[in-house]
């Protein structure tokens, strides 16, 4: 549960799934949200690391890699190239400076196809000012497929109500699982 919801907003929508499903399912384990697959870079320097998020949720985005190839040569401006679900940015070159993080975030924010499967940011305490070095295609990580659920589907788990809140079901890709804690009525 993300929190930002009012409080009597998920009461309401609880009683309405409650009142309109009947049938509650006991789990061996909880449903789980899906969680996106990122990679962090790690490169020598300062102020030079980005975080690649991938848009899709679940283990799917672990098939994104990321890589920067230095042109060996002067090269006016940073070109991306997505084939597939491999990123490359072929970065600019002055004098054998490479482009700085800013730089690499921008041109892929600015090409629609690895735009349409990443997210960028600067890793922490970063400012994205300094220069990358060179990177070997590197695979995101960490990515989880959400259980799936049917429309409003409800499963109890070591004390807790889980509800699907979606009318049409879930994915893998989804995290709209909500839970409640269940306590005895004294």
């Amino acid at each position: 549960m993300s929190g930002t919801e009012p409080v009597n907003d998920i009461i309401d929508s609880l009683i309405s799934t409650l009142q309109s499903h009947t049938e509650i399912t006991a789990a061996a384990s909880a449903p789980v949200q899906a969680v996106a697959a990122a990679l962090t870079t790690a490169l020598t320097g300062d102020n030079n690391d980005l975080v690649f998020t991938a848009k899709t949720k679940g283990t799917a985005g672990e098939a994104i890699t990321i890589a920067y190839v230095d042109p060996g040569e002067d090269a006016e401006a940073e070109v991306v190239t997505v084939t597939g679900t491999a990123i490359s940015v072929t970065l600019r070159s002055a004098t054998s400076v490479l482009s700085t993080a800013t730089q690499v975030k921008a041109a892929i924010e600015a090409t629609p196809a690895a735009a349409a499967l990443v997210s960028v940011a600067n890793a922490a305490a970063n400012t994205g000012a300094g220069s990358v070095t060179a990177m070997a295609a590197t695979a995101l990580d960490g990515g989880v497929d959400g259980t799936v659920g049917g429309p409003f589907e409800q499963v109890i788990h070591s004390g807790y109500l889980y509800i699907a809140n979606s009318a049409t079901g879930n994915s893998v890709s989804d995290d709209n699982w909500y839970r409640v804690q269940l306590t005895k009525v004294s």
